[in-house]
């Protein structure tokens, strides 16, 4: 007998772009591997691990999927990144690098020397460090939101 109540041990995921026209990358860290300092991180290139084919993969607790997406084929306009994890439930969440997201995680307590490290990339980095330090990234309105819900 299966216990519903218990977080799964694996999420499947797919990786591919939202629009195949654009250029995308994905990679995944696994718990455990090393996460460079954010200020080290320029791009994708400074991510460990090897870049992802599309198709079906597992994301484990612990591990971290970083994915960058053009958002036009054809003129530039920029690139979004997100990152995907399993969180406490067992689910997928998908978080993206934000100034409020860094606030929270700083006054969560994250550590000065992750705090430095400019764009999305090494934002999403700083995150997963504080993630992997149990130091909470939800924003006040994600906090209020979810104890307005559990009073309800």
């Amino acid at each position: 007998m299966t216990n519903a109540t218990a977080p799964a041990t694996s999420v499947s995921i797919t990786i591919k772009p939202q629009d195949k026209r654009c250029r995308y990358w994905a990679k995944i860290i696994r718990a455990g591997e090393y996460l460079p300092s954010p200020s080290n991180v320029g791009g994708a290139s400074d991510v460990p691990g090897a870049y992802l084919r599309n198709g079906e993969e597992e994301l484990f607790p612990g591990d971290f999927l970083l994915e960058g997406e053009e958002q036009h084929h054809r003129k530039a306009r920029g690139w979004v990144y997100n990152m995907g994890y399993v969180n406490a439930q067992g689910e997928i969440e998908y978080v993206q690098a934000t100034a409020a997201r860094k606030a929270a995680a700083k006054a969560n307590g994250l550590p000065a020397a992750l705090l430095a490290g400019s764009g999305e990339v090494a934002g999403l980095i700083r995150l997963a460090h504080a993630i992997r330090m149990g130091i909470s990234i939800d924003t006040p309105e994600e906090v209020a939101a979810a104890a307005a819900k559990a009073a309800a």
